[in-house]
Parts: C-alpha cells; structure tokens; sequence
C-alpha cells in the first residue's frame, strides 16, 4: 500500500515540469470523483482509475502495452475485490511515510479482504469496513474516522481547489489525479526540484482518456510560473515529412531555472552548458536519411552571433556521432548534418495533410508553451537503432510499447486566461 501511495502523490505531476489548464468543463460528478466524498479535504493526493480490464479504454492499454499479469488471476481474485474502479488518496505523510486508504465497491468483500492482508507490513495491518455504501482499506481506526467524519462533513469533493481541478480535467474515464500544494512539496527531491522550477503550483491534476483511436493525457497546474506562450511560426520552416518536430522558446530560461536547483543541475549534460545564448524562437526536427536521420535546430535569435557561436561549439562536440555545421540567415542560426548544398525538397510540413489532421484531433491552440509532433511509425527504427547503437537493451517485453501499434504523438503546453498551465498529449492507435 505505501507503494501506491507514493503512485497516487506522483501520477499527473511528471509532465507538469514541462509548464502545464484547458477549455474542458466537466459536465457533472465524473466516476472519477464518486469516493472523493469519502476523502479528507485535508488530503494530500488522490487517484481514480478505471479498474475494468473489459473496458474500451484498458482494450487500447493492453493493445499497446500488453496484458497486465495473468488476465486469469486478475478477472478471478482482483477485479472481483475492486470492482469496476479502485480509488486511493494519501491522507498524510509523516517522516516520509505516506499513509494510504482505497475507496472501492467489490464484487466479492472476502476477495478483496484477502487482497487488502497482502498489502500488511511491519506494523501496518490492512483490514476492510463499510463505510457510506463503500468498502474501505485502511490500516489504522484513525484513518477510518477520518473516513466516516469527511462522509459526514466537509470532504475532498467539497474543496474549491479540488472542485476548479476536476472541472478543468474533465470527466477523464480511464483515471484521474490530484495532489494538493503541499503533497507536491513532500514528493522526492528531484521531483519537488522540477515542481519548483514550474513556481510551485497551488494544486496539479490530471486526466487520461483512452479510446479505440487515441490514449489522452490532460495534466494541469494553477499558479504555476509557465513560459509566456507564442505562434510557433518556424514550424512552417520544417520540410514536409519531416517525422519530429519540437518547437519551443526561451529555453535558455529553463535551463537557468533547472541550472538553479543544486540536484538538477549536475544532472544536466555537458553540451547543454553551451547554449545560455538561445533565446527566442526555435525547433528541432528530424527527417529520414539515406543512411543516417537528418537533424536539424534552428533558432531565431535576438542575438544570432553568440547564438552561432554556441551552437559551433555543440556542433564540435557532437562530432564524433554526426558531422554537424552551422549556418547563418540574418537572425536565424541552423545547426544540421545535412549535406551542404541538399535541398530538403519543398513543401512545408505544417501542409502535410496528416499533420493537420493530428493537430486539429489535438485541439492544438494558436499560441502554446511548447509543442511537439511525431510520426511514431517512421520513427520507431531510428528510436529502436539508437537504443542499439547506445547499448541501453530492450525494455522488458511485458512494459515494452508495441511500437507498430501507435500512429501520430502530439504534445504541447499552454496557459488559459487565469493562472492555471497546462500539457496535453494525443497518441493514435491503429
């Protein structure tokens, strides 16, 4: 259970890093919020997930991904002990121990009596009680009181910044995640690290829909710090068929963010150093080569020559993989292994039909954070020959994405009027 409290206090916070709000009004009390009534408005992380294997939305997972253990033991001993959908909140953390609870309505109580003693540890003895029409798992009478007394008073459901998050995130069938502003603080330190250097939010929260067609991933941030959001107009540069394309602006801001935090910073690598001078517009791209993939960056600088200058400088470094130069066009600065001379042929992505249509299935907004586009089909024997080249191994075949299965990636970061960020990403399936 203290693994799933720590599940519960992470999930929906990793893509927030990246400057994460949105236009989705929920429409009523999703599934997803149903237990939410049982929870402790003082809680500090909650999660709601689709718990039916049967399910259109697990159909797309376990095509993509695989089966989760034994469909056999699964459909017999868990899905009848947590019913059609398991909720787990984090009431408090004390000396970095998460003290957990599970919402759920089984189909079979002793199944999931059973499953609950699986989770006992040292002192901590899960049990099962029924509280509100729940079946509640629980290792301490506190924690049950807590239960009983948020069912009867003010509880999750009845928190304003509980309520403003649900509603930004929709009713997100496959799973939806909460933590308030101080379980972000009392995650590890990395991950309070990268929370921080989004202005540490006040709450973050995500939502995940899957369907026979796209997996969608809706994660928010009130009162984060994001980037100021622009037109990323050098997209219209990248040639068509292109099958990755970044855009982004300021990251030299990021990185003196990332840079500021004494655990990021080492982290970074080397070649990063070199580009304090990349401000403004820029994007990264990737086409399909003879031999090798062409890269190509691209940035539209207020101050092109130091801009050039640090890009030879990566340019250098990065010799003993691929032959990069650097060029120049008045403000725009282009590091590339391409040929001298080539023409990548005309037409601009941005035209490619496919690609229009990934981003109106996206809902991609005129101005963004961030955005990012990928054709996965073509890209996967590059990813594959660079997990190769790089001796990294496979992933393990029961985690490994069946790579064949997925079609376009569409990512980006946005802000609404208010003071809430936001990332959503759109994956196809075939």
């Amino acid at each position: 259970m203290r693994a799933a409290a720590t599940a519960a206090l992470a999930l929906g916070l990793l893509l927030i890093a990246a400057g994460c709000g949105s236009s989705i009004a929920a429409t009523g009390s999703s599934s997803g919020t149903a237990a939410a009534s049982l929870v402790p408005a003082s809680a500090v992380a909650y999660v709601s997930a689709d718990a039916n294997l049967d399910s259109q939305s697990w159909q797309l997972i376990t095509d993509v991904f695989g089966p989760i253990g034994t469909d056999a033991d699964y459909k017999n001993d868990i899905q009848p002990a947590l019913g059609d959908r398991v909720n787990l909140a984090v009431l408090k953390i004390e000396d970095g121990k998460p003290e957990a609870i599970a919402i759920v309505k089984p189909t079979d109580v002793a199944k999931l009596q059973a499953l609950a003693k699986k989770f006992d540890q040292g002192t901590e003895h899960y049990t099962v009680e029924n509280i509100g029409g729940w079946s509640v798992v629980a290792d301490s009478a506190s924690a049950f009181q807590a239960v009983r007394d948020a069912g009867n008073g003010k509880s999750l459901a009845d928190d304003a910044n509980f309520k403003s998050a649900m509603a930004q995130v929709g009713s997100a069938d496959f799973a939806t995640a909460y933590a308030s502003g101080s379980g972000v603080q009392q995650l590890p330190e990395k991950l309070r690290a990268l929370v921080r250097v989004t202005g540490s939010p006040r709450w973050v929260a995500a939502g995940i829909n899957a369907d026979k067609n796209a997996l969608h991933v809706d994660a928010r941030a009130a009162g984060a710090s994001a980037p100021a959001a622009y037109k990323p107009a050098l997209l219209s540069d990248v040639p068509s068929g292109a099958i990755l394309a970044v855009s982004f602006k300021d990251v030299n801001q990021l990185l003196a963010k990332v840079k500021a935090e004494p655990v990021l910073g080492g982290s970074l690598p080397p070649f990063l150093d070199n580009l304090p001078s990349l401000g403004g517009e820029g994007v990264l791209y990737l086409l399909p080569g003879t031999l090798l993939p062409v890269i190509t960056l691209e940035v539209q600088s207020p101050h092109p020559v130091a801009a050039a200058k640090s890009l030879r400088t990566v340019a250098a470094q990065a010799g003993k993989l691929l032959p990069f130069r650097v060029e120049r066009h008045g403000n725009n600065v282009l590091m590339t292994n391409a040929a001298a001379g080539t023409s990548p042929g005309s037409g601009s992505l941005m035209e490619d039909q496919p690609v229009k249509d990934a981003f109106a299935a996206a809902d991609v907004p005129a101005k963004v954070t961030w955005l990012a586009y990928a054709d996965i089909q073509r890209l996967a024997p590059i990813l594959q020959a660079l997990t190769s080249l790089m001796g990294t191994g496979q992933a393990k075949p029961s985690t490994a994405p069946k790579l064949d299965k997925l079609g376009t990636l569409v990512a980006f970061g946005a802000t609404n009027s208010g003071s809430t960020s936001r990332v959503e990403v759109r994956l196809t399936t075939h």
